[in-house]
């Protein structure tokens, strides 16, 4: 885990956060309500939640993430 961001109250996102960090290089700073994380290619930004109401929030952030061509890609930092 990166020393540089706290940690992500849901310990499943806390899991999903470190894998996008350390395997495909995005970059997450911490908000007032959310984390905002961004790509390596810099094309995209997504918000996560500190809270989320959805109980399929996880599932649907993993599909959000594979969506994207820079998550499926050979990232290079």
């Amino acid at each position: 885990m990166t020393d540089d961001r706290p940690r992500h109250p849901d310990k499943d996102v806390e899991k999903f956060l470190r894998d996008a960090e350390e395997n495909h290089h995005w970059k997450f700073t911490k908000g007032k309500k959310y984390f905002k994380g961004k790509c390596p290619c810099g094309a995209h930004l997504k918000t996560v939640h500190l809270t989320p109401s959805n109980p399929n929030y996880l599932t649907n952030l993993r599909h959000y993430f594979a969506r994207l061509d820079c998550w499926t890609q050979e990232a290079t930092p």
